[in-house]
C-alpha cells in the first residue's frame, strides 16, 4: 500500500509540474480592447477578396476602401489579434490540435515579413476539426494543417515546407467585429416567439430544398452552397416528418406542398414488398427504422389534415413493424427481402423509432395491436434492455424511446418509463456544458472535455426527449425538483441551436446566404449541413411550443 501510496504521489506530483509548465509555456494573455494588430478583411459573396493588417479598431486602409467602393455586395470584417503565443510544429497531431476552433489563427513571419490566417479564412475553407481523427470514437478534431500552411505559404510567397521549417509560428486569439450583429438568444430572454421563428425559419430551410420530384438536398456545404452526395431513407422520412409539424404551425402553403411531394417520394419510390407486408428501402436488406419513421411522417401529414389518405397506408408499415418485435419487445432491425426472413441485429435508434411509430398509428387509428406493441417495445426499452453491469451509470440514446414513453402516456402510462427517462436526462445533465466550460459558445450542448467542438445534433434530439419527458412528468405530477431541473436543461439547450441557427449567420463567408437561411449546422464549425440537423432542432422547438401554448 505505501508503494502505491509513493507511486500515486509522483504521479499527481508529476502531472501537476506537467500542466504548470504547459500553461505558462502556452496560455494566452487575452486583451480585447487594445489588439496586437487589426487584420482588416473584405469579402464579396463568401470569398476574400482584399485584406490588410491595421494597427488599430478605426485605423483604415486606402486600397481597402476602394475596393469595398467598387464591390457593393462586399463587406469589411475586423478581426483583432487579442493574443499571441507559440505552437507546437511537431509531430503535426500536437500542431493540428494547439488551435481553438473558430477561435484561434496563426501568425507567420518569415524574412521581415508577418502574414495571418484568420479564423474567419479557416472557417470559410472548413479547416477547422479535420486534423486528427480518431475513428474508433468517431471523432475529429483539430485544424487541417497542409491547408493552413498552403494558405500561409500563397501569402509569403514560398512553399508549405519553406513555411513549416523556417518561419516564426504564432497561435493567435482574434475577437471579430462583424458588419451585423449577431442574435444573442439566452435561457433566461428566450421567448415563445423566438422559438416558433427558429421553428419555422428550419422548416423554411428545407422547403427550398425538396424539388419538384420530393427528394431533399440532402447534404449540403454552407460556404459555398454545393450539395454534396449521398442519401438516406430515414433521414428523409424524419424531414418529412418535420415539414408536416412546421406546415401545421406556420400555415404556409409552400411548406404544405413541399411536405406533400417529399411524402410523395416515399410512397412511390420507397414502399416495397417484405414477404408478406411492406416497408420502406430500396435495397434487398432494409432496415425498420426507415419504416419506422414513414409511419411518422404519414401519421402527422394524415392528422394535421394535409392529406388523410396517408392514414390509409400506414396499416401496412406497421404490420411490418409488428412482424419485426421479438416476443420480449426487442425489434429486429434489418429484414432479408431475398431470402424473405428477418435478420436479428440491433442498431442505434432503431427500436425507439419503432416504439413511436406503433404509438403513434395506433392513436391514429385505434389499432389495439400496434398500442400494445409499442407499450411492450418501451416496457423493454425502459428495462431488460439496460440490465447488465454498470447500467445504472451509463446511457445510450434514447431520445425516441422518451418521445414513445410520453406519447403512450394517456393510453398506457408507465411510470417505469418515465424514471427512466427522467434519469436518463439527469445523466445528460452531469455531461451538459454551462457558460465557460469551454473556448466555445457551448452552454446547453454535451460533451466529454473542451478539445472536440459540441455537435448540435445530439442537442436537438436529447432536447426532443427531453420536452417530451418534461411533459410526461408534468401529467404524472412527478417532484418540482425534477421538472425544474430538466426545464431549465431544456431552455439552456434551445438557446444554444437558436444561437447557431444561421439567421442569418456569418453571412460574408456565405456564397449565397439566402440559400442556406434558417440551417442548423453540424457543430460551431462545420457547416456541412444535413437534412437531420433541422429535423433535430426543429421538432424540439415545435415540442416546447406545445408544452408552451404557442402552437396553434
Amino acid at each position: 500500500m505505501r508503494a502505491l501510496a509513493r507511486a500515486l504521489a509522483a504521479w499527481a506530483t508529476a502531472t501537476l509540474l506537467a500542466c504548470v509548465v504547459v500553461h505558462r509555456a502556452f496560455s494566452l494573455d487575452v486583451n480585447t480592447a487594445n489588439p496586437r494588430a487589426v487584420v482588416a478583411s473584405v469579402w464579396s459573396s463568401g470569398q476574400l477578396v482584399g485584406q490588410a493588417v491595421l494597427g488599430r479598431w478605426d485605423d483604415r486602409d486606402p486600397r481597402l476602401d476602394a475596393l469595398l467602393a467598387s464591390r457593393p455586395d462586399s463587406k469589411l470584417v475586423l478581426e483583432g489579434v487579442a493574443a499571441e503565443g507559440p505552437v507546437l510544429t511537431r509531430p503535426e497531431a500536437a500542431f493540428a490540435m494547439s488551435f481553438v476552433p473558430g477561435r484561434d489563427g496563426i501568425a507567420a513571419t518569415l524574412g521581415g515579413r508577418t502574414e495571418y490566417v484568420t479564423p474567419d479564412e479557416l472557417l470559410s475553407k472548413q479547416a477547422y476539426d479535420k486534423g486528427v481523427s480518431v475513428s474508433s470514437l468517431g471523432l475529429t478534431t483539430g485544424v487541417d494543417v497542409p491547408l493552413m500552411l498552403s494558405l500561409l505559404a500563397a501569402r509569403l510567397d514560398t512553399t508549405a515546407r519553406d513555411v513549416l521549417d523556417n518561419a516564426r509560428l504564432r497561435r493567435v486569439r482574434v475577437v471579430r467585429r462583424l458588419p451585423e450583429p449577431t442574435r444573442s438568444v439566452t435561457p433566461d430572454t428566450m421567448t415563445n416567439d423566438d422559438v416558433r421563428e427558429g421553428a419555422i425559419a428550419a422548416g423554411r430551410f428545407l422547403t427550398r430544398g425538396v424539388d419538384a420530384d420530393g427528394r431533399f438536398r440532402y447534404l449540403v456545404d454552407a460556404p459555398t452552397n454545393r450539395t454534396l452526395p449521398g442519401y438516406d431513407w430515414p433521414r428523409h422520412a424524419g424531414a418529412t416528418y418535420f415539414l408536416a409539424q412546421i406546415a401545421a404551425l406556420s400555415g404556409d402553403p409552400a411548406i404544405a406542398w413541399a411536405t406533400l411531394r417529399a411524402a410523395s417520394w416515399l410512397r412511390d419510390h420507397a414502399m416495397v414488398d417484405c414477404g408478406g407486408h411492406r416497408c420502406i428501402g430500396d435495397e434487398a436488406r432494409v432496415d425498420v427504422g426507415s419504416t419506422a419513421l414513414a409511419v411518422i411522417a404519414f401519421v402527422e401529414i394524415a392528422r394535421t389534415q394535409l392529406d388523410a389518405g396517408y392514414g390509409l397506408i400506414v396499416p401496412e408499415l406497421t404490420a411490418f413493424l409488428r412482424s419485426q418485435q421479438r416476443p420480449d419487445g426487442e425489434f429486429m432491425h434489418e429484414y432479408d427481402r431475398n431470402a424473405q426472413q428477418p435478420i436479428d441485429v440491433q442498431l442505434l435508434y432503431y427500436s425507439g423509432e419503432a416504439a413511436l411509430a406503433l404509438s403513434r398509428a395506433s392513436s391514429l387509428s385505434g389499432d389495439a395491436l400496434d398500442l400494445e406493441a409499442a407499450r411492450r417495445a418501451v416496457a423493454y426499452l425502459a428495462g431488460p434492455a439496460w440490465s447488465f453491469l454498470g447500467s445504472r451509470y451509463y446511457f445510450g440514446e434514447e431520445h425516441w424511446t422518451c418521445q414513445a414513453m410520453d406519447d403512450l402516456w394517456d393510453r398506457s402510462p408507465s411510470p417505469e418509463a418515465l424514471d427512466f427517462c427522467l434519469r436518463w436526462q439527469a445523466y445528460g445533465r452531469k455531461l451538459q456544458y454551462g457558460p465557460g466550460d469551454t473556448p466555445y459558445d457551448a452552454d446547453g450542448a454535451y460533451g466529454l472535455g473542451p478539445v472536440v467542438t459540441p455537435r448540435l445534433t445530439p442537442v436537438g434530439s436529447r432536447a426532443e426527449a427531453g420536452i417530451a419527458t418534461l411533459e410526461a412528468a408534468k401529467r404524472a405530477k412527478a417532484p418540482e425538483v425534477d421538472q425544474t431541473a430538466l426545464e431549465r436543461q431544456m431552455r439552456r439547450s434551445l438557446a444554444l441551436l437558436m444561437r447557431h441557427q444561421f439567421r442569418p449567420g456569418p453571412v460574408h463567408l456565405f456564397a449565397d446566404p439566402a440559400a442556406i437561411e434558417g440551417a442548423v449546422p453540424a457543430s460551431e464549425v462545420d457547416w456541412q449541413i444535413r437534412i437531420d440537423y433541422a429535423q433535430h432542432a426543429g421538432s424540439a422547438m415545435v415540442r416546447w411550443l406545445s408544452l408552451n401554448g404557442g402552437h396553434p
